[in-house]
């Protein structure tokens, strides 16, 4: 299945989960996920892997990716830009990691001690991005050994599901249809159609609408916009549409979701200061 890009404006995003979306797609950020409860199986390009309560799941920019996890998961994704890199002068999007998943147990001291730090700032809500530079690129002189990244034989192709996926992604703010997509991207409509459907599963509307909701969601968690914003933001002509589309992707209402995302957030600090300081 070739892969969707998306594409974040924010430098770095850190925040408690308890679901993780299917979707797969790629985008230009680092991305980790570091389990607290329950496993996790995440596809990366094509290749089945499963992350453990105490390991780290680290994601290079441009790697394809989605997730299966079980009920009642919990722990702590960040994404950010390589920009929160500062010392690294490394060209990420044509590099991959030979050993994506590593233990934390196994990895130096200062590594748990910055995603201590990091998982306090999700608990938290409040994101200190000096703080969180200094953080992720001390954890990378550590981290990088155990990764052993690696430029791949041969790069991702930019074929015609790939173009598509791209240019949904960068426009989905705005009124998109399949005819104007396939147009702008000099195709077939029922080429482009069919291509969606045989290696995505899925057709250009549900594709959209899973691009608009995944965007949502970071809203609602990481932003104090009203409802109506959010749902502009990302394309919505209506509060209705929003709502429905909404439930049908996420099984709960986006006010439902904000409340969520709150509720974990108190029970993660309230974790933390119940462990007893050494």
């Amino acid at each position: 299945m070739q892969p969707t890009l998306q594409h974040m404006a924010e430098d770095c995003l850190i925040f408690p989960y308890s679901r993780l979306t299917g979707l797969y797609h790629l985008h230009a950020s680092f991305e980790i996920l570091a389990p607290k409860r329950g496993t996790v199986r995440v596809r990366l390009d094509d290749q089945m892997r499963t992350v453990m309560p105490g390991d780290l799941l680290v994601i290079f920019p441009g790697v394809a990716h989605g997730y299966a996890a079980e009920d009642g998961v919990e722990g702590t994704m960040l994404i950010f830009s390589e920009n929160m890199l500062a010392d690294f002068e490394e060209e990420w999007a044509q590099m991959q990691p030979l050993r994506p998943v590593v233990r934390l147990d196994a990895l130096d001291g200062d590594v748990r001690y910055c995603m201590d730090r990091l998982g306090a700032m999700a608990a938290s809500g409040a994101i200190d991005l000096t703080l969180a530079r200094a953080y992720l690129s001390l954890m990378f002189v550590w981290l990088l050994p155990a990764l052993a990244p690696e430029r791949p034989a041969a790069p991702v192709g930019k074929d015609v599901l790939y173009r598509a996926m791209a240019y949904m992604s960068q426009n989905y703010k705005l009124p998109l249809d399949i005819r104007g997509t396939a147009r702008a991207l000099g195709v077939n409509t029922y080429y482009l159609s069919h291509i969606l459907n045989e290696r995505l599963h899925m057709g250009f509307r549900a594709y959209l609408n899973a691009l608009r909701i995944d965007r949502a969601r970071r809203y609602l968690r990481m932003t104090s916009r009203t409802i109506e914003e959010i749902a502009a933001a990302c394309g919505f002509a209506n509060l209705r549409t929003f709502d429905r589309v909404f439930v049908e992707r996420c099984g709960c209402t986006p006010r439902d979701f904000r409340k969520s995302v709150l509720r974990l957030r108190q029970e993660e600090q309230r974790r933390r200061e119940d462990i007893p300081r050494p």
